[in-house]
């Protein structure tokens, strides 16, 4: 029997649901309500932490001062330049006279690829020949360096011309071997992975015809001296040398082409022999510079314009609208940027003063006529205005704390550091108000279900006691019915 259905015949179910409902409605409304506050608040927080993030990043070139150390380098066709460093500005004069190379050995010719050599063991060594005339062709001594000596078996698996270029190839001999047609016959070729005149390569054999030095079997490809005899079976196309080069007209030396800081800050890999001197040039790339400039500029400005849309006071309000802390970090980081910039003896002090102006808004603009023209005037300066002045500490070149760059930087680490930024313990507070909310609608479900409970006991208390009367008042009418039955007999 369902409740309300006996004696009053209301609809008490959904009685009850709107007394519970209409108990609770403001409660829920309020949670809802200051949810919906907390998370454009904390969406409003996250906005401007990203932003000025943003421009942290923005600011860590010009706070070191590697953002006005881009260079712009003009290298000639005979040489591939790269900047590892900071190398002096200026012209430097180029000339190779010649490029290092590696040496290399060449067999007598086979029939074809598949043509077996020998068997035995092909013992391969890296170091530092004599020659018996000086520079090329017959070693009067070789002295190996003992880590680079590979060993490798040639057996019937790998013994032909194709599967001994194979097995040195796929060992860590430091050789690289190769097929060359030569008309109607193969050679193989094998050169040296290394460069300069103090390497080259050795190849004792064990040939399994017990002869390690006739022109048969493994020992076609003996080239080697030992006790004093030199075993020259394979020829020598190629000596290994030097390259040969100058520079600003001091001759020098080098066992690669790849030379590593020939200039400070500078790796050179020589490419060619020229007939004459090429020109080096190295100089501040200033369109480089500005960019990186202008990259913190448009960094600021996002930052600006999501800070004044946060704190927008019109009808629609901006989140953070009134905010104390937002007023803060706008106050602090705005008299940062454009307030002067005293570092003693420097031509710049203010941002204008290197071609960036501000307008009523706050929002920055850069000048690319007035700022190369500041750059052109004292590069200097300008590095020092953004990233301080240069101190030694330690035997370290480190800037100081004065620059408008350090400047910004501190203040916005006051903010968004991630252990002491005042924004980021904003935003754990934030986020354990939301938590305190679904708490807090735990206890509203439990309030209702309390409600209804209580609700329904004393409606059904209600009904039964209606449905008793009920049943009181139509025994007294089936009386009263008899009794005027009676009467009218």
């Amino acid at each position: 029997m369902e409740l309300g259905t006996v004696g009053s015949g209301l609809d008490v179910a959904a009685i009850v649901k709107a007394l519970v409902d209409a108990d609770v409605a403001p409660k829920n409304n309020s949670l809802n309500r200051r949810e919906t506050g907390l998370q454009a608040e904390l969406s409003g927080v996250g906005a401007l932490t990203s932003a000025l993030s943003t421009l942290d990043s923005s600011l860590a070139g010009l706070k070191t001062g590697t953002a006005f150390e881009s260079l712009s380098i003009t290298a000639p066709a005979s040489a591939d330049i790269v900047q590892t460093g900071t190398p002096v500005e200026g012209n430097y004069s180029l000339s190779i006279s010649a490029l290092a190379t590696s040496q290399v050995l060449a067999s007598s010719g086979f029939a074809s690829a598949t043509t077996a050599v020998g068997t035995g063991t092909l013992t391969v060594l890296i170091g530092n020949p004599t020659y018996s005339s000086g520079t090329s062709g017959a070693y009067s001594g070789f002295t190996a360096d003992a880590t680079k000596t590979i060993s490798i078996t040639i057996d019937s698996s790998n013994n032909t011309v194709t599967g001994i270029r194979d097995a040195i190839n796929a060992s860590s001999a430091g050789i690289t071997a190769s097929l060359v047609v030569d008309g109607d016959l193969t050679r193989l070729l094998f050169t040296s992975d290394e460069t300069g005149k103090d390497i080259a390569m050795s190849i004792v054999v064990d040939d399994d015809d017990l002869d390690d030095s006739n022109n048969s079997g493994l020992s076609q490809l003996a080239y080697n001296v030992s006790s004093g005899s030199f075993v020259g079976n394979l020829s020598e196309p190629r000596a290994s040398q030097d390259a040969s080069f100058s520079l600003n007209g001091l001759d020098l030396t080098n066992s690669s082409n790849v030379i590593s800081g020939l200039v400070e800050g500078l790796d050179f890999t020589l490419k060619s022999v020229t007939t004459g001197a090429d020109t080096v040039t190295v100089q501040r790339d200033s369109v480089a510079v500005e960019a990186n400039v202008l990259a913190c500029v448009d960094a600021y400005n996002v930052y600006q314009t999501t800070l004044s849309s946060l704190m927008d006071y019109t009808d629609t309000a901006g989140v953070l609208s009134g905010d104390s802390t937002a007023r803060r970090i706008q106050s602090a980081i705005r008299s940062a940027a454009t307030g002067a910039v005293s570092i003693v003896g420097n031509t710049f002090s203010s941002l204008a003063d290197v071609g960036i102006t501000a307008d009523r808004y706050g929002v920055l603009s850069l000048s690319s006529t007035d700022f190369q023209a500041a750059l052109a005037s004292s590069s200097d300066d300008m590095k020092e205005f953004f990233s301080g002045s240069t101190i030694t500490q330690n035997l370290t070149d480190n800037t100081d704390s004065n620059g408008l760059a350090d400047s910004l930087t501190t203040i916005i680490d006051t903010y968004i550091n991630s252990s002491t930024g005042m924004l980021g313990s904003r935003e754990t507070q934030i986020e354990d108000s939301i938590r305190d909310i679904a708490d807090d609608r735990a206890d509203v479900i439990t309030r209702m279900a309390k409600l209804e409970e209580r609700y329904t006991r004393q409606f059904t208390a209600m009904d039964t006691l209606v449905s008793r009367l009920q049943g009181t008042s139509d025994f007294l009418s089936n009386q009263m019915d008899a009794l005027k039955a009676a009467a009218n007999r």
